[in-house]
Order: structure tokens, then sequence, then C-alpha cells
């Protein structure tokens, strides 16, 4: 079990903090961190006398206090991730900061990896202020020491010194926090803001960005009062996905699941407002957010209708030429899939084989997907496209319009949690997890799933979607697959003419036998 490190303050009304044991609410938070299969130890860096509605008094550490469990938690469990919380003083904000240019060395050198997660918490909700006046060079020390910075929306304006309202502004906030040196920043919208978005208001929208990428979570805004300690929760589910080795967006993307589910579930604990509620993810598709790529898309004329479902998609073969396609068509393959990624072929020869493949399933009432040459499954009338991420990412958010306009079926592939939240904001006809296994046609840059990831995806996104899987399935482990609740298979190697025949019978077999 991976180890978590929090810094935050001890109260004597709760914790500031999800990764602690400190508290005579322990159990309660341990059980949260446990939930996400993590071990929590806690550097408490204030005691503060609190409730539902008010923080009495602060107490900060001395520094001694702090260095004494630091150093005591150095020795025994090293952090795979901390998570930071509230910093009363400057002064523990600078002991911070020097302490992580030590602690990070060390860890390398020992070929391990460390990631900090800083939520920080410049006001209580109940209305307390920490940290209150700041020059941005005092800051910038820790700043540069955090992987991943995630301030609500005051709280950007107060690091930055910029007013925001708009969208807009808060992906130049961003931009201006990673220029300052931190690694990745995430702006939580739950705060109400004066803002141009019309719809700023009905939704909830966080926004993460990097050197590399950018994206927006995107989910209604949840009539509930009792959302004591969302910042701090989802800055330390983060942490705990990171330490379980999932990427920074998968983690991002699974931790606001994480706090959607604990504002669903939460109830009220004293006259303030409760806590948000702390469980193991349940798969709820209420909680699921949808991931945007650009603000200018939350604009209501871009908004893409859902695109129609697939039909049973059965086993699923992929095919790259005529003969192949009319040999599973009378095999009695379920849905098929030109994917013809010849560099050295003509555009004419191209083009008059993919009328020819959707000429011949359309006589023989078989549903085929052309993979990526869109406009030509467009101008064929093709009973649908499939995307796979990389085509995804350059197609126009207008061309996916018309797509769904034209009544085209639209499957996208999805490799990881984030590939998935972009997925579900498309509404597409169907989800194609992978790869399963390591796959046997091709090289990809992937990790197999696995068959418990893929039962847990099923189950989460098998409720709004057709789903199909692919990557090395074959006659000796499909069994595995179709027990997991999956009712598809994507093959390639197996619908090769030596073994199409012997895997279109079993598979319609056992899926007979499964729901007989």
């Amino acid at each position: 079990m991976a180890c978590a490190a929090a810094l935050g303050t001890l109260d004597t009304y709760e914790e500031e903090g999800l990764l602690t044991r400190a508290s005579e609410l322990a159990d309660y938070w341990e059980s949260s961190i446990h939930s996400l299969k993590c071990h929590g130890c806690t550097v408490i860096t204030a005691i503060t006398a609190q409730n539902s509605i008010s923080v009495e008094k602060i107490h900060p550490l001395s520094s001694v206090d702090l260095a004494a469990q630091w150093q005591a938690l150095e020795k025994d469990l090293p952090p795979r991730a901390i998570k930071i919380g509230l910093l009363p003083e400057l002064k523990t904000l600078h002991w911070l900061a020097r302490c992580l240019e030590t602690l990070r060395p060390a860890v390398i050198s020992s070929e391990q990896r460390l990631f900090c997660v800083w939520d920080p918490v410049l006001k209580a909700s109940t209305g307390a202020r920490f940290l209150d006046a700041f020059d941005r060079c005092e800051i910038d020390p820790l700043l540069k020491q955090v992987d991943l910075i995630t301030p609500n929306l005051q709280e950007a304006e107060a690091l930055t010194k910029t007013t925001i309202r708009s969208p807009a502004d808060i992906e130049n906030v961003a931009q201006q926090l990673l220029d300052r040196g931190v690694a990745n920043v995430l702006i939580k919208g739950g705060h109400s803001m004066s803002c141009s978005d019309p719809n700023a208001n009905i939704f909830c929208r966080d926004y993460f960005a990097n050197k590399n990428h950018s994206f927006w979570l995107s989910h209604a805004k949840q009539a509930q009062p009792n959302n004591h300690g969302t910042g701090c929760t989802l800055a330390s589910a983060i942490a705990s996905f990171i330490a379980n080795d999932y990427s920074i967006s998968d983690s991002v993307v699974l931790a606001n699941r994480f706090i959607q589910q604990g504002l669903r579930l939460a109830a009220p604990q004293g006259y303030g407002a409760g806590p948000v509620w702390q469980a193991p993810l349940e798969n709820n598709p209420n909680d699921f957010s949808e991931l945007v790529k650009a603000s200018e898309h939350f604009d209501q004329p871009n908004l893409i209708p859902p695109f129609r479902k697939a039909s049973k998609l059965g086993l699923y073969a992929i095919v790259d030429n005529l003969s192949d396609l009319e040999r599973l068509i009378s095999q009695g393959v379920h849905t098929l899939q030109w994917r013809n990624k010849q560099k050295d072929i003509s555009v004419a020869k191209k083009k008059n084989a993919i009328k020819q493949a959707i000429a011949i399933c359309q006589q023989q009432k078989v549903p085929l997907y052309i993979n990526d040459d869109w406009q030509l499954a467009l101008e064929f009338e093709a009973y649908g496209i499939h995307l796979g991420q990389e085509d995804l990412a350059l197609i126009q958010r207008q061309d996916l319009k018309c797509i769904q306009e034209k009544g085209l079926r639209l499957g996208i592939s999805c490799h990881n949690e984030t590939e998935l939240a972009y997925a579900h904001s498309l509404k597409p006809s169907y989800l194609a997890f992978g790869p399963v296994f390591t796959p046997n046609s091709k090289i990809v840059e992937h990790s197999p799933l696995g068959l418990a990831k893929l039962a847990q995806w099923y189950s989460s996104y098998g409720k709004l979607y057709p789903t199909t899987c692919i990557g090395g399935i074959d006659l000796n482990n499909f069994a595995q697959v179709l027990a997991t609740g999956m009712t598809s298979i994507a093959v390639i190697s197996a619908a090769s003419e030596e073994s199409s025949n012997a895997f279109i019978k079993a598979f319609n077999k056992l899926t007979l036998e499964l729901h007989s």
C-alpha cells in the first residue's frame, strides 16, 4: 500500500485534510484514505479550535515541533505523495519549502518518486483567513517545490494579484502560475464569481493545465449545502491516486469524481455546512464530469447532441481488405471496422475500397465503421465512424457536429480515465476499451488494462454506452474477458482466416450460455 503524507491542522472539530490519523476523528479520515488504497501520515502545522460554523482560534506549531514530526516520518514512512493544506504563517511555508528542497533529491537518488500537491488554504469555508498578506516572492520558493497547486478562484486571484471575470482569465492565471515554476495547475470553479460565462451558476468547471496540455472538467452544480472540506478532500484524493501510480491527468479526473460523489452523499453534522462524504468510488454515472478541451466549447452553438447509439456490437472484427470482410460476413461476424493504414495506397484506390466495403455491408445488413477516414464515410453514407484519440484530436468540433447531424454513429477508443472523460463529453455511439492484454497485431504505447480495470470500466461506462474492448484477445482468454460483464470483443489477429471461424463459433456459444 502506497504511503502518502499530509501537512495541515489538528482541529478540535475535524481534521483539515484527508490523509491523516492524528485527531479524534482519525478513524473517519483513515477510512477515506484506505478507500483510495493509501496509508496516510500527517505533519500537523497548527491546532485550531473550530466547528461547522466558525474558527475560534489558531495555534501555529513551532519549527521545532514541525521538524520533529517530519523527521519521525522520514525515518520510517517515506511518502510517495505529499498533500499540503493549511500553512498558518509564512515562516511555516518557508520551512516547508526548505524541507522539500532537501527531500526531493534524496527521494530521486533512491529511485523513488515524490509528488507534492498544495491546496493553498487562504481562507476557511467558515470565514477565517490565513496568510492574509504576502508578496509574490514570499510564495514562489514553495511554488517551485510543488508538482500541483489547486487554488479556488479567490485563491488564484490572491496568488497572482489578478481579477478573474471569465474562463479566459482562468486560463491566463493558470499560465501565470506555471510561469512561476509550478509544474501543474488545477483551478477549482466551485466558488461563484462575477463572470462572463452565462452558465457559471449552472456548471462547476475546474481548469487543469501544464506545459503539455490543458482541459476543463465540467459538471452540473449540486445544490448541496453540506460542502465543507471539498478543496482539502480534492487535493488529498489527487495525492492518493498519484501514490497509486495514476498519471496526473487521470488523478485529477478521478479525484473530481470522488468529490462529486462526496457532495451527492453529504449530510449535515452540525449547525453549519456538513463535510463531504468519504467512501470508495461507486462508479455512479451521476458523478462523472465531462472533459472539455477549450473554454470556447462552452458556447451553446458548439454543443453536440448525443450520437445515435450503436446496435449490438457482439464480435467486432477489424479488417483492411474486401476478401476478409466478405469472409467474416459469411461466417456470421456481428460488426466490422474498415481500418487500412497503408501509406502507399492511392487516394482513388482507397476511396474505391471504402465505397465497396460500405456497399457490401449495407447489402448484408452488417454495421461497418470506417476508421479515421470520416470524410469518405460521410460521402458514402457509412453506418458509422471509429476514431482513435490521435485522430479525434485532429478533427474539428464542427466536423463532429456534421457527423452527428448526418446520422452516422461514432465509436471512440479509450486507454485511460482522461480519454474516457473526453469521450463522455462527446456522447458517442460506443466506447472501445484497450488494450486489455498486450496486442498481437501492433505495438502500442499504453500499458494493458488487465481484467480488473476492464471490469471497473464496464461497470462505470457500460451503464451509459455500448462498449467493446480490444488488445491481445484470443481463443485462450476471451472467456475471461466476457466474465467481466463485457458483451462485445474487438479482434484483429483472431479475425484471420486461420482463426476466425473457430473464434466466432466459440464466441456465439459462450455468449448464448452467459445470457440464456
